[in-house]
C-alpha cells in the first residue's frame, strides 16, 4: 500500500498540515537541534538551555514533520493486521501479519525503511484515533522510533510525553524521555524526571547518570545492580560508566566482577558471552595509554571483537598519523540502532577510543566497536 499524503494528523489532539502551519521553513532554533542531534549522539549537548527553550523546541518539532517527510512514501504490506492485538497471533513469527513483529525486524533492522516505518506509526494514530489504548501503544512507538532510529529528541520527547498524557511510561520510555531533556541541554528537566524512579533500577540509569557527568549517582545504582538478579548488567554498566570517565583502575575492577560472575545454570550462555565481553574491555583498556598513532603505518586494520549477537569485524584506515575511517564491515547484531555510524563518527572526532559514549539502546554494539578499534590500532602500532 502506497500513500504520499501527509496523514490528517499526528494524534487527535495535535494535528498539522500544510494549511495549519508554514512547516517549509524550519526555525534557527530547531535548525540547530538538527544539526546537534546528527553530531551529538548521547553525548553532552553543545548548549545549556531553559525550560521554556527546551519547552519550545520541543512544541515545535511536535507541530511540524520532519524535513524528509513528502519524499518518503506510506508503504506496509496489505497483509498487516492494523488492529495491532497486543498479544502476538498464533502460528509463530510473522512480520507481514502482526505489527509489531514488523516494526521490529522489518522496519528497525533496515535502516532504509526507518523513516518509512515512522510514516506508518503516524498512519495508525488516525487509524485508531479512537481507541486510547491504541493511541497510548503508538505515541509511545513513536516517541521510541525517533528516539532510537532517527535520533530527534525534540520529537521523541513531544510523542513520549503524548503517551504518557494516556497512561503512564514504561521505565525504558521514561528513562529516554530524560534522555531527550538532557540531549536538549537541560540537565535539571532530566533529573527531575529521573527522580520520578526513585522506585527502580536499571542499567539504563547507570548510562544516563554517567553522561551527565553524575558518576558518583551512576556506581552508586551499578552497586545497587550488583546485589540483585541483574547484577551481571549492573557490573558491565558500572566499567562501562568508568570508562567513560578515564577512570580506568576502577573500570577494569568491574569488568573482573563480571568475570568472576558464575556461569551456571539456563542461562550459562548468555553469562558466557558477556565475559567474553569483560575480557576484551579489559584487554582493551589496558592498551589505551600505550595507544600512539604516530606509529602506526598508513593501511587499513581489521579486528574482531565480540558483540551482542555474535562477532563483530571492523576496519581501520590509519592515514599520516590519523584515524580516516571506522568502518564495520561484518556483524551479526540486529537492533543496532545508531550504533554503526555514530560510534566510529566519535572515535574519528577524537582521534581515539577515549571518551567514547555508547548509543542509547545499542550499547554492547558500540563497546564491541570501541574494544575493536582499540584492538586493531594497538595491534598495528611498530
Amino acid at each position: 500500500m502506497t500513500d504520499r499524503r501527509c496523514p490528517a494528523s499526528y494524534c487527535t489532539r495535535s494535528p498539522f498540515t500544510r494549511r495549519s502551519l508554514p512547516w517549509l521553513v524550519l526555525t534557527a532554533a530547531v535548525l540547530l537541534l538538527v544539526q546537534s542531534a546528527r553530531a551529538g549522539g548521547t553525548a553532552a549537548p553543545r548548549a545549556t538551555r531553559s525550560r521554556p527553550e527546551v519547552e519550545a523546541l520541543i512544541r515545535k518539532a511536535g507541530e511540524t514533520p520532519p524535513e524528509w517527510w513528502d519524499s518518503v512514501a506510506l508503504d506496509f504490506p496489505k497483509t498487516l493486521d492494523l488492529s495491532w492485538p497486543d498479544k502476538a497471533p498464533p502460528g509463530g513469527w510473522n512480520p507481514s501479519k502482526n505489527v509489531g513483529q514488523y516494526l521490529w525486524s522489518v522496519i528497525n533492522e533496515n535502516p532504509g525503511r526507518w523513516k518509512s516505518g515512522v510514516r506508518f506509526v503516524h498512519y495508525l494514530l488516525t487509524v485508531h484515533k479512537d481507541d486510547r489504548a491504541k493511541l497510548a501503544k503508538a505515541t509511545g512507538t513513536l516517541g521510541g522510533q525517533y528516539f532510537s532510529l532517527l535520533n530527534d529528541p525534540a520529537r521523541a520527547a513531544f510523542w513520549y510525553r503524548k503517551s504518557a498524557a494516556i497512561r503512564p511510561l514504561r521505565l525504558h520510555g521514561a528513562l529516554r524521555l530524560a534522555e531527550c531533556y538532557w540531549r536538549l541541554g537541560s540537565k535539571a528537566m532530566a533529573i527531575q524526571e529521573m527522580g520520578k524512579m526513585q522506585r527502580y533500577i536499571a542499567p539504563g540509569m547507570v548510562k544516563l547518570w554517567s553522561d551527565m557527568g553524575e558518576l558518583g549517582k551512576a556506581l552508586e545504582i551499578a552497586d545497587a545492580l550488583g546485589r540483585t538478579r541483574m547484577a551481571l548488567a549492573g557490573h558491565m554498566a558500572g566499567g562501562d560508566a568508568c570508562r567513560l570517565h578515564d577512570r580506568y583502575p576502577q573500570a577494569l575492577s568491574y569488568y573482573q566482577k563480571a568475570l568472576d560472575f558464575p556461569a551456571t545454570g539456563r542461562g550459562k550462555k548468555h553469562v558466557l558471552t558477556v565475559k567474553t565481553r569483560a575480557r576484551e574491555s579489559i584487554d582493551a583498556i589496558k592498551v589505551y595509554d600505550a595507544l600512539d598513532l604516530s606509529r602506526i603505518p598508513n593501511g587499513a586494520y581489521k579486528s574482531t571483537t565480540a558483540s551482542f549477537a555474535g562477532p563483530l569485524t571492523l576496519e581501520v584506515r590509519i592515514a599520516d598519523a590519523k584515524i580516516e575511517s571506522v568502518r564495520v564491515v561484518q556483524h551479526q547484531d540486529k537492533q543496532y540502532y545508531g550504533a554503526l555510524t555514530e560510534t566510529p563518527r566519535q572515535i574519528i572526532e577524537k582521534q581515539g577510543v577515549r571518551g567514547v559514549d555508547a548509543v542509547t539502546g545499542a550499547t554492547i554494539t558500540s563497546q564491541a566497536i570501541i574494544n575493536a578499534t582499540a584492538k586493531a590500532l594497538a595491534g598495528a602500532m611498530k
